[in-house]
């Protein structure tokens, strides 16, 4: 009897030793996850291109440069609400240079006071001198009036300049115009690196309003353009996405690649220039200010409010059930049940209304894919001289067929199978 277990036993273990080898022997299949297969997953597919969340506006506050500060009540990232105090000006110093003009202008007017009365002196003195001496006082009185009217003006303008300070002394205080955030404090002053301008003593930027920022490169620009309907999705949840219209395109390159992710060769001569735009949105529910995103123009896709998927790789029939080639927890190809709903024939897609997520990677029907099968996500290389196979192959199938890995082109109950 112990001999008979033995012998079962030993030829279990051989057959299930020899299905691992078998499944071992498997190639790798190829598989990525439906957001990269729909386009929302790498850049430069169905013109996508990478986006950010910012502010619709930001406050630039640029300090007066004749005043000291004395203290900086806000840093960058601290909210502020509208009032809130900014920075307070030295209100002592600032008398002092108050106190400075008042005797300037004071000076100037007693200056146009004492030519004044050498201008009268000279004229009575000209009354009485020989014809050979006119010429003299005439050119001296000339050049006294020339002086008075180059101290009148400056007259003029000193008192603009003490109007002025004495009507922004105040208290001293510098409030934020709006309610938002502090995005940047630049104590010290210094350029921007790109533009060469003066940067702002301190730039606030809005809350509760915001766009989103896009870029576009010389390839791709011209697919877009200012009035343009688009879509606005999640990186994280292809299913949520928000309306938006393009309402400005820069003309002018961005050089700098902040928040944003674009390769470029660095051979000058075959690099790509990039063009911010940015898109006013229809709402901003649940938008957060930094948020990364994908933007897309609104060809068709408006209608979508779930995750679809192309049907080259959905396989089985309506009576059967439908399944995609999809990796495992293990990283194995299993048949994963999917239920489809709606068909879009402008993309060729399925709404996948049950089974898959974004994030699921899947695997392209190729008729060599078999289950238990490893997975990988290093596309596999094409041998010199061949070519690709196209998903979506070309020929005449008949009503109600549905081939592996092939959608039909008119389904005629809007459906697959």
């Amino acid at each position: 009897m112990k001999k008979r277990v033995f012998t079962v036993g030993l030829a279990i273990l051989l057959t299930l030793t020899l299905l691992t080898a078998c499944v071992s022997d498997l190639p790798a299949v190829y598989v990525q996850s439906v957001n990269e297969i729909m386009g929302y997953g790498s850049l430069g597919e169905n013109n996508l291109c990478a986006g950010v969340i910012v502010a619709q506006s930001e406050i630039k506050i640029d300090r007066d440069e004749n005043r000291k500060v004395l203290e900086l009540k806000v840093e960058a990232g601290q909210n502020v609400s509208e009032g809130d105090v900014l920075f307070v000006y030295d209100m002592e110093e600032m008398q002092l240079t108050i106190d400075k003009a008042e005797l300037e202008l004071e000076q100037l007017r007693n200056s146009i006071t004492d030519m004044d009365a050498q201008i009268a002196e000279l004229e009575k003195e000209k009354s009485y001198a020989a014809a050979s001496e006119q010429l003299s006082y005439t050119v001296r009185i000339q050049t006294l009036e020339t002086d008075k009217k180059e101290a009148e003006y400056n007259i003029s303008v000193k008192e603009r300049e003490l109007e002025s300070m004495k009507n922004n002394v105040g208290n001293g205080e510098v409030t934020s115009p709006i309610t938002g955030r502090v995005k940047t404090v630049n104590p010290d002053g210094g350029y921007d690196n790109y533009t060469g301008e003066p940067l702002p003593y301190i730039t606030l930027i809005e809350a509760g309003s915001y766009r989103a920022k896009g870029r576009v490169n010389e390839m791709n620009r011209g697919d877009f353009y200012v009035g343009q309907s688009v879509i606005v999705r999640s990186r994280v949840d292809s299913s949520v996405f928000w309306n938006g219209i393009i309402a400005q395109i820069d003309s002018t390159p961005e050089q700098s690649n902040n928040n944003m992710y674009y390769y470029s060769p660095s051979d000058e001569m075959s690099s790509s220039s990039n063009y911010p735009f940015y898109v006013d949105l229809d709402n901003m529910d649940e938008l957060l200010l930094g948020q990364h995103v994908y933007i897309e123009p609104a060809g068709g896709q408006e209608e979508h409010t779930g995750l679809f998927l192309y049907g080259a790789y959905i396989l089985g029939s309506e009576e059967e059930g439908y399944y995609v080639w999809a990796a495992s927890g293990s990283d194995k190809i299993e048949k994963r049940s999917v239920t489809v709903g709606a068909y879009d024939e402008f993309t060729g897609s399925y709404e996948i209304l049950e089974g898959l997520s974004g994030t699921d990677r899947i695997a392209y029907p190729d008729g060599t894919v078999q289950e238990g099968a490893p997975v990988t996500d290093t596309m596999p290389a094409f041998e010199e001289g061949g070519q690709q196979e196209d998903i979506f192959p070309e020929g005449d199938f008949q009503e109600g067929d549905f081939q592996e890995g092939v959608f039909q082109e008119e389904p005629a109950d809007g459906g697959l199978g």
